[in-house]
């Protein structure tokens, strides 16, 4: 166990609730255990380390809190994390990311040891924030749980992996006033990523297997907003909620484009439900953009008055941004996924991607495109990455490769 994956494991649940506020999760640790957990709640409310500092209550003196950003150091709505925890009498102080805000960034460490508490920061202190179980490494009984040096060690370098992910849509939008946008595509082993029926009309094809699909449903948890096109909504009636994993919904975006949607569309689509699926209550319901008049959809929706893709793109962008929303995750059918690759928005003499990142998914498996050979069905090909994108990571899951890829 990490404490500072505890601490994660918290920020999912303030995702949606803290923006245009960092998702931040903290875990107050005494003696071993646990004895304080807390999340970033509402704009002018705590943070998650005030929180968890409640949460414990006289237990955090002398005890060490575990934070997956670094504290903040000034006065804004509510006052410093660090007067917070100093006040509280924490003796040790491990946070896993460093705050891009100039404001706090590197200047909470400076006080927080002038009043004598120890600091670590980054890896170091993911690293050092595994549980001890006070069984030596030796240990052979049933049930030791004990991690050797180097498993402990790759622990923590996952979870700071982990952290430093969670983050990079904050950062971006830190720096830029933008919301990150990622997407995600799976495509069959010839590059299929959706079929046509013999009427011609969009039809659901699955394509990754169980492993992918908890990555997936991890990556929506992460996410502010998870968009898909009408074709999407219409061939799959996706519910876009978090059910694999732990954590908020994301906001349902739909980008129309120009399809008018009818009151019988309109009637049978989840994405227009009250309800996100399950005993989930879904607040913020959905949100729709659109280049035509939607009289049949009941829920907010925003006409848009660009020429071009590109410009309904970056005017949805702006009202996102708008909104606070760090991470947009795109799942996009073939139409979509062509408009968001292979167009692009001129700023100054340059011009810049739609997209921040791309999680493209491979079947390796030859029974996926089984429905495809069916009489009367046609495939639908992905566009194609685009030949800018540089792939950064990769890794395998079952039948399924994911590879990252980057503008």
């Amino acid at each position: 166990m990490n404490f500072l994956q505890l601490a994660l494991e918290e920020s999912f649940f303030s995702i949606g609730v803290s923006r245009p506020n960092p998702a931040v999760g903290a875990v107050v640790v005494k003696d071993g255990l646990v004895v304080g957990r807390g999340r970033t709640q509402s704009p002018g409310n705590a943070h998650a380390e005030v929180m968890a500092l409640r949460d414990a209550g006289e237990l955090a003196r002398g005890a060490a809190i575990y934070v997956t950003l670094e504290p903040c150091c000034h006065y804004g709505r509510t006052p410093p994390c660090t007067k917070a925890i100093i006040e509280a009498g924490i003796s040790e102080v491990y946070y896993a990311h460093a705050d891009p805000n100039p404001a706090v960034r590197g200047k909470s460490r400076g006080i927080l040891e002038a009043a004598g508490i120890k600091v670590y920061e980054g890896k170091d202190a993911c690293l050092r924030a595994h549980a001890e179980s006070g069984w030596s490494d030796s240990c052979s009984a049933e049930g030791c749980m004990t991690l050797a040096p180097d498993e402990s060690e790759n622990e923590g370098s996952v979870v700071f992996a982990e952290i430093e992910r969670f983050f990079e849509a904050y950062d971006y939008f830190v720096r830029n006033k933008r919301t990150f946008v990622e997407v995600k595509v799976a495509i069959s082993e010839n590059g299929l990523m959706g079929m046509l029926d013999n009427r011609g009309v969009p039809a659901p094809l699955r394509i990754t297997g169980s492993g992918a699909a908890c990555w997936n449903h991890e990556l929506r948890a992460m996410s502010d907003a998870i968009l898909v096109g009408a074709g999407t909504l219409l061939a799959d009636n996706p519910s876009l909620n978090v059910r694999y994993a732990h954590g908020n919904n994301p906001v349902k975006v739909l980008w129309a484009g120009h399809h008018e949607f009818t009151e019988l569309e309109a009637s049978r689509l989840k994405f227009f439900s009250k309800t996100a699926g399950g005993d989930k209550v879904d607040p913020a319901a959905s949100l729709v953009f659109t280049c035509v008049k939607q009289p049949a959809i009941k829920s907010e929706t925003i006409l848009l008055s660009g020429n071009t893709f590109e410009e309904n793109w970056t005017q949805m962008l702006d009202e996102l941004s708008r909104r606070g929303m760090h991470r947009l995750m795109v799942e996009p059918g073939a139409h979509l996924s062509a408009k968001i690759f292979n167009d692009s928005v001129a700023q100054g003499e340059k011009t810049s991607p739609l997209w921040n990142r791309l999680d493209l998914w491979k079947s390796t498996d030859p029974s996926v495109e089984r429905p495809v050979a069916q009489e009367g069905c046609e495939g639908l090909p992905f566009p194609g990455v685009p030949d800018s994108a540089v792939a950064k990571e990769s890794a395998m899951i079952g039948h399924d490769i994911l590879t990252v890829y980057y503008p």
